[in-house]
């Protein structure tokens, strides 16, 4: 009976710390994510993106994702602790903009999704350091999303949305 009582505990526990967070390690742009964040970083781990490049305002704006469903003063460190917590922010952060067409090639993909990562609002004709762009580029090979150039857009692009 104390083993069941235990098991019960643990379990509504469980669920109490997992309610209200998707899964975003089962979405469809969590291989996006990988590369974004291995593009910043050059590193495999979620953990050192969101230490490099996710800022307390960043997560916030990007709807301050908690990995228990409530609000509380170390929700932003415990999100950036969490692998699921800092791929929904960045999913959630680069679609703030709408589906923004950064580098103006007619369509909102993952480049688009790092340039808005990296440079917010102001992604249009995003300039990427050539780091950036063999790193992204090596893990785009590696998961099937489009490759990128160092610079991307031209000087007509004001960075459309995308139906």
């Amino acid at each position: 009976m104390k083993n069941l009582s235990l098991l019960l505990f643990f379990g509504i526990n469980l669920l109490w710390i997992c309610e209200g967070l998707e899964n975003y390690l089962a979405h469809p742009l969590y291989p996006c994510i990988k590369c974004l964040c291995h593009a910043r970083t050059g590193c495999w781990l979620r953990q050192n993106c969101a230490r490099y490049s996710i800022s307390e305002k960043y997560w916030r704006d990007a709807g301050a994702l908690t990995t228990n469903g409530r609000d509380t003063r170390n929700s932003y460190r415990n999100c950036m602790w969490n692998e699921n917590c800092i791929v929904g922010t960045i999913i959630s952060y680069t679609e703030k903009f709408g589906k923004r067409d950064c580098n103006c090639d007619g369509s909102f993909d993952c480049k688009d999704r790092l340039a808005i990562h990296l440079f917010g609002d102001e992604c249009e004709n995003p300039k990427f350091n050539s780091t950036y762009a063999r790193r992204f580029n090596e893990c785009a090979a590696q998961v099937g999303v489009s490759t990128m150039l160092d610079v991307e857009g031209h000087d007509n692009c004001n960075a459309p949305e995308v139906e």
